[in-house]
C-alpha cells in the first residue's frame, strides 16, 4: 500500500498561519461592522460609507490571506 503524502514542518506551520489569518479576518470584519455601526455622523454614517470602509479593510486583508494562502499551496504535501 503506497504511503499517504504528508506536509513538512514548513509546509505545516504555513497552513496553520493561513487558517489562523481566516480566523483573525473573520473576527475583524465582525468587529468592524460591531464598532462602525454606532458611527452615526460624518463620512462614515451612511451605509455607503460603512460598505466601503469595510471594502477597504477587506482588500487589504484579502491580500495577505492570498500571500498566505499561495505559501500554503506551494508547500502542500506531494508525491
Amino acid at each position: 500500500m503506497d504511503a499517504k503524502p504528508t506536509r513538512t514542518p514548513g509546509g505545516k506551520l504555513a497552513l496553520w498561519l493561513f487558517y489562523g489569518f481566516c480566523l483573525y479576518t473573520v473576527w475583524a470584519v465582525l468587529r468592524y461592522f460591531w464598532v462602525v455601526s454606532n458611527v452615526t455622523g460624518g463620512d462614515m454614517g451612511s451605509l455607503s460609507g460603512k460598505l466601503l470602509g469595510a471594502l477597504m479593510g477587506l482588500m487589504v486583508l484579502g491580500s495577505v490571506a492570498a500571500l498566505l494562502g499561495g505559501l500554503a499551496w506551494y508547500t502542500r504535501a506531494r508525491e
